[in-house]
């Protein structure tokens, strides 16, 4: 057990080493690389640690009970958030080398975009045949319960992934909002008064975590593909990114808007 955690420690450990000491490598995919190698290197230390105190307490390893140290060491999943929080940020942008868009101080002005994402309707095809496949054989099969419940999640599941579909993306004074077309829901909302700045820049789903709608410590996005994109930052510094063919535009309009609204507000 201790060979086996302390080689799953140790090549997190050196797998980071490494990647962090690349030259290339954006300083966002080296945070989220120290994330993710982070987890298992902090759960394979817990699996050794946390047992082997309990052995040496207990004196035998059949006296020893793990009991509610399930959830500290279930905890220690976690300790990805550390070298993440520790390693050094991107640095601050020169508010003047953001992009803009000329307005009047009276002008307003409004985007939009309607995005499709091909990669969601080869999912959702795949969701629901494997389901129909499964699940049809149940119900010929006589088992209608479990038929019948697993179909329901299933397109469930489908519909969720087709909602991604076909996306609506839409930047004005109110600030930026994504709203799923199939569903007509907003998968997303910043308000105008809660943004910093905005960029366009290349988005490489492995630094994002993937593609679809993903969630990382302090920040999230929506990533229907690689290429480039637009990339929010709060007030509150947590960013927000999503794929567009033409982010220039939207994200010079959001900071003009943002600039317009803190003139006319006062500063914050």
């Amino acid at each position: 057990m201790f060979v086996v955690t302390f080689v799953v420690a140790g090549a997190a450990a050196i797998a980071g080493t490494v990647i962090v000491a690349l030259p290339r490598l954006t300083t966002r995919a080296k945070r989220a690389t120290l994330f993710w190698l982070g987890m298992p290197a902090g759960l394979a230390s817990a699996c050794w640690l946390i047992p082997a105190s309990l052995t040496l307490q207990a004196g035998s390893s059949e006296q020893a009970v793990l009991g509610a140290w399930i959830v500290p060491l279930l905890l220690c999943v976690l300790y990805g958030a550390a070298p993440y929080a520790i390693a050094p940020r991107s640095a601050v942008l020169d508010p003047t080398a953001l992009p803009t868009v000329p307005l009047g101080p009276s002008e307003v002005g409004a985007w939009t975009r309607t995005v499709t994402a091909s990669i969601f309707v080869y999912a959702t095809i795949v969701v629901i045949a494997i389901g129909g496949v499964v699940y049809v054989s149940l119900l010929l099969s006589g088992e209608f319960g479990a038929a019948w419940f697993g179909l329901v999640i299933v397109l469930v599941a489908g519909l969720f992934i087709a909602s991604f579909i076909r996306l609506r993306v839409t930047v004005d004074w109110r600030g930026l909002r994504i709203v799923s077309l199939l569903l007509g829901i907003p998968l997303k909302r910043i308000p105008l008064a809660q943004i910093r700045r905005a960029e366009a820049a290349e988005l490489r789903p492995g630094e994002w975590g993937g593609w679809g709608y993903r969630i990382m410590p302090g920040r999230s996005a929506l990533i229907l593909r690689a290429g480039p994109g637009l990339i929010v930052t709060r007030t509150s510094d947590r960013q927000f990114a999503v794929t567009l063919t033409d982010p220039e535009v939207p994200a010079g309009l959001l900071n003009t808007l943002r600039a317009q609204n803190t003139t006319t507000e006062g500063p914050t």
